[in-house]
């Protein structure tokens, strides 16, 4: 699954998303470093976190983060769905996608998702649009 995350190194993001910055939240170690090279590359800052409680240490640690990118299935006691509602209680309208490699059909929370394996442009292009329609009045 890892090899078709490729990063694309001529793709950049619009001005007014320079430097937004990413909790990335995925349990498999290989699939965490493409994912977050995938981005650092496209101009997001990424923080990464192994697994739910490691991502809520590091909010309570302070960390500020304009996006939570996690993935769905992971092991521990929460799962990316339940890590996505404590964020959101934690810090209110911050924007969530959610990834999986599972299917659609594992995305019934009516929360953003993109499958895996997923590349670029598309990776940066959805959470560009997330972050462009938090920022609009609604």
């Amino acid at each position: 699954m890892c090899e078709d995350i490729a990063p694309a190194p001529s793709l950049s993001l619009p001005a007014d998303s320079a430097r937004a910055s990413i909790l990335m939240v995925e349990d498999n170690a290989d699939v965490r470093l493409m994912g977050a090279t995938l981005l650092e590359e496209a101009g997001f800052e990424v923080h990464r976190a192994a697994d739910a409680g490691e991502a809520l240490a590091m909010i309570r640690d302070g960390l500020g983060f304009d996006l939570l990118f996690t993935d769905i299935v992971m092991p521990g006691v929460m799962d990316g769905v339940a890590l996505a509602a404590e964020v959101r209680r934690l810090q209110p309208g911050v924007p969530v996608l959610l990834t999986t490699g599972w299917g659609d059909r594992a995305n019934d929370h009516g929360l953003d998702l993109i499958g895996k394996p997923y590349r670029a442009p598309e990776l940066p292009q959805k959470i560009h649009a997330l972050l462009k329609a938090a920022e609009s009045p609604p």
